[in-house]
């Protein structure tokens, strides 16, 4: 007796669930889950820390971290890529290659954060910083391990389970830092939660990796990688010099207690924000490269995108700012409540990050990367020399700082992109009316409410109470005037989903 066929409507279900798990769309979403998550994590870690730490400890876990993550991403950009894009038929022998280029690396960032660490106290004040490199300098070794392992999962295309292991790893790394924090163990629980986070991810690598039969390392082959690792290295520093600018020449000048603010500051601003500005960028480089690939002309689809993560990501950022002051103490701690002011300030800056984004990906597909580095080098050359300009008057102004180069390096890159000839006039006016007036009617009623809330005296929660829920109606009172475009971003991104 045959077995009875589910009901018709029942396999269309099934067949579209089947479809949307083997296709892209549910990658999509795990990358996207991973990403947030990993914010998440993150931000979890640094509240906790932000409540058991002092602002100048803080700021001694910050500069240190700041020199073991320019040694991270020269770990994940040479050897890794090219393990990656390496022809099948020398798999083995790049692989082994790859795995001992990245070994020399990791030594030589050993050495080199060691001798940064003998030269810390004649730099910054105080021998925390010297401690912490010390410290922290032998986990390069166990990054070049992981790095290896994680280069080749991907080249294996387990891209889900690389997501997967991601997000596991994160929280475990962040929920153990935390309950450590929360233990006394002060710095030496985000010292603990490096090394955590690398055997964790080294032990999950391993458990889903099939590795082929490795070759004998070639001195040959591996100077061939690092020869072309070199090429790389120099928009390693180039970023490295734009994003961490502030936090060396604050411990240098000023503190490390103003570099604990900037950083806390800029923590709390990023892991907003980048909810909305990672996915549009990811969004809008694969979806031009498929029109490219397909050699069809662009449709105007990813400014639509743009516009939508703009309608999301702008109004949050403005409503942060407005009450940047009461979610200082209250999300930080009362002894962080000097980081208001640099939280609204990074706002814009972070504003700013969005339409860099994507107008970089533009570039990129547009084969005009040269132009991309190019304003990249300016903008961090930009940011280091206007950071020590105003470094003297303390975190606010270096947040400043930041903040006009961010503005000016995004309309460069929108200048850009516009001669490009990728940009129509009619579809920009789409654009700055979908992203300003959700903008503007969130800016506008949560600082009025703010004004309210001063009014009647109230402390920083019932301000946040009071302010949030009415920059909220504001939001979606103003999709009212911008339907048209925003149905169409919804349209564009579900499209782009399928």
């Amino acid at each position: 007796m045959h077995e009875a066929l589910p009901p018709p409507i029942h396999r269309s279900l099934a067949v579209r669930i089947a479809a949307w798990w083997r296709g892209g769309s549910f990658t999509a979403v795990i990358a996207m889950s991973a990403r947030a998550s990993s914010q998440l994590a993150l931000l979890g870690v640094t509240l906790v820390a932000t409540r058991t730490l002092a602002p100048a400890d803080f700021g001694v876990f910050a500069i240190a971290a700041a020199f073991l993550t320019l040694s991270r991403t020269m770990l994940y950009t040479g050897p890794f890529e090219y393990v990656l894009k390496a022809p099948e038929a020398d798999s083995a022998t790049v692989a082994s290659a790859g795995l001992v280029a990245n070994v020399i690396v990791a030594l030589g960032w050993v050495l080199l954060l060691c001798g940064c660490g003998l030269a810390a106290p004649f730099v910054f004040r105080g021998s925390g910083v010297a401690l912490l490199l010390f410290c922290l300098a032998p986990s390069n070794l166990l990054a070049a391990l992981a790095g290896w392992e994680e280069a080749m999962l991907l080249r294996g295309q387990q891209v889900r389970r690389y997501y997967a292991i991601t997000v596991i790893t994160e929280i475990a790394a962040g929920l153990g830092a935390a309950v450590l924090l929360l233990m006394g163990w002060g710095l030496w629980a985000l010292v603990a939660q490096v090394y955590a986070r690398l055997a964790i991810f080294i032990v999950a690598y391993r458990a889903v990796l099939v590795l082929p039969r490795l070759a004998r390392p070639s001195a040959q082959e591996t100077w061939r990688v690092l020869a072309w690792s070199w090429s790389r290295y120099g928009s390693v520093m180039v970023g490295f010099l734009a994003n961490y600018s502030g936090d060396l020449l604050l411990g240098a000048v000023f503190s490390p207690a103003a570099s604990g603010l900037y950083r806390a500051g800029n923590r709390v601003v990023s892991a907003l924000a980048d909810m909305f500005v990672q996915p549009a960028g990811l969004l809008v480089t694969t979806g031009l490269a498929a029109e490219r690939a397909r050699g069809r002309a662009g449709d105007g689809s990813w400014l639509r995108l743009s516009g939508l993560f703009g309608a999301l990501c702008w109004p949050a950022l403005a409503g942060l700012a407005v009450v940047a002051d009461e979610i200082a103490p209250v999300m930080l701690g009362p002894a962080w409540a000097g980081a208001g002011p640099i939280i609204a300030v990074f706002c814009v800056a972070r504003m700013a990050a969005l339409p860099i984004a994507v107008a970089s990906a533009v570039l990129v597909i547009e084969d005009r990367q040269h132009r991309v580095l190019w304003v990249q080098s300016v903008a961090a050359v930009a940011t280091a020399a206007l950071t020590l300009a105003l470094a003297s008057h303390g975190p606010i102004a270096a947040a400043l700082a930041t903040t006009l180069v961010a503005l000016g390096w995004a309309l460069a890159l929108g200048v850009a992109a516009r001669q490009a000839g990728a940009v129509a006039g009619a579809a920009l006016g789409d654009l700055a009316r979908l992203v300003l007036w959700p903008t503007l009617a969130t800016l506008g009623l949560a600082w009025g409410a703010r004004l309210v809330a001063l009014h009647w005296h109230l402390n920083p929660g019932q301000t946040l109470a009071v302010v949030i829920p009415v920059g909220l109606a504001g939001w979606a009172l103003s999709l009212h005037a911008v339907r048209r475009p925003f149905r169409a971003g919804l349209a564009a991104l579900s499209a782009r989903q399928a």
